[in-house]
């Protein structure tokens, strides 16, 4: 019989999350367990040995994972991480309030938890944010507040999807909005579906209209134009943040997609607030 761990043995209202800073010794892996609540792990050092719902994975520094109350999973070492243990009914009115939280993080209804893979700037945020929260108090009020700064700086809004698409695709293509899957190319939306790459290649374009290769760069592209306007990386730095190992072939890609260069079209849409250019003189 699994071990169930119940939210009941670490909460008693108005406390409505358990926090925890955990260091995993290098050692054999614990039996999975099951759970009745949510849980959200952030890896601060070292590699995760991860195994959930009958897989393995190794989740390295600033991976976000969460833990849904239906995944059975443990942990190894040698790691580092920040725990949150969440109240399922500290979350049950968010997605009702929130529509666009559905299917996303915890409300996921993939085989495996949503993780991500975050910047040294995403990490850092939400590592504060967390901080907060150990440091005051774990009311529910604190919680939600936590999860919208999580979901509003982090986690970009997901563009709308065609009607009628297969449970796994829709999946599929909700994971790879992540920079972590699309910077690794068309073999990478394969890896995620579960499918051969001949059979993820039909179903695009069956149900896209575009090969995973289009769909990718189109992914690319929108990334590469984020970067463009919010930072100041080379357009050398930003081709490789992409997935993009050529120079050139950055720039052929930007052009098919905008119709100009990335230099210029950088120029053109990026607006500096802090130190604004002033406008040339007329006449």
């Amino acid at each position: 019989m699994p071990l169930i761990l119940r939210h009941r043995d670490y909460l008693s209202p108005p406390v409505a999350c358990h926090f925890a800073r955990v260091t995993l010794e290098d050692g054999p892996m614990p039996a999975p367990h099951g759970q009745d609540f949510h849980e959200l792990f952030l890896v601060t050092g070292g590699t995760v040995r991860h195994r959930i719902n009958g897989t393995r994975e190794a989740l390295p520094a600033r991976s976000l994972c969460f833990v849904r109350p239906k995944d059975r999973h443990g942990l190894g070492g040698p790691a580092s991480l920040i725990n949150l243990l969440v109240a399922p009914d500290s979350l049950a009115h968010l997605v009702a309030r929130y529509p666009e939280l559905d299917g996303r993080t915890f409300w996921s209804d993939a085989a495996r938890p949503v993780t991500l893979a975050l910047d040294a700037e995403q990490a850092g945020m939400l590592a504060r944010a967390l901080a907060r929260l150990e440091e005051g108090l774990r009311s529910r009020l604190a919680v939600e507040a936590l999860l919208l700064e999580l979901h509003t700086r982090i986690l970009r809004p997901l563009p709308a999807l065609p009607g009628g698409l297969p449970g796994w695709l829709t999946r599929t293509l909700r994971a790879a909005e992540d920079p972590a899957v699309f910077t690794r190319g068309p073999r990478a939306l394969a890896d995620v579906a579960g499918k051969s790459p001949a059979y993820l290649a039909r179903a695009f374009r069956t149900h896209l209209g575009a090969s995973p290769t289009e769909w990718i760069n189109a992914r690319r592209m929108a990334h590469a134009s984020r970067l463009m306007t919010s930072t100041d990386m080379s357009l050398t730095r930003i081709a490789e943040a992409c997935g993009i190992e050529t120079p050139s072939h950055f720039q052929a890609l930007f052009k098919a997609h905008y119709g100009t260069s990335p230099a210029r079209w950088r120029r053109a849409h990026r607006h500096e607030v802090v130190q604004p250019a002033r406008p040339a003189p007329r006449g």
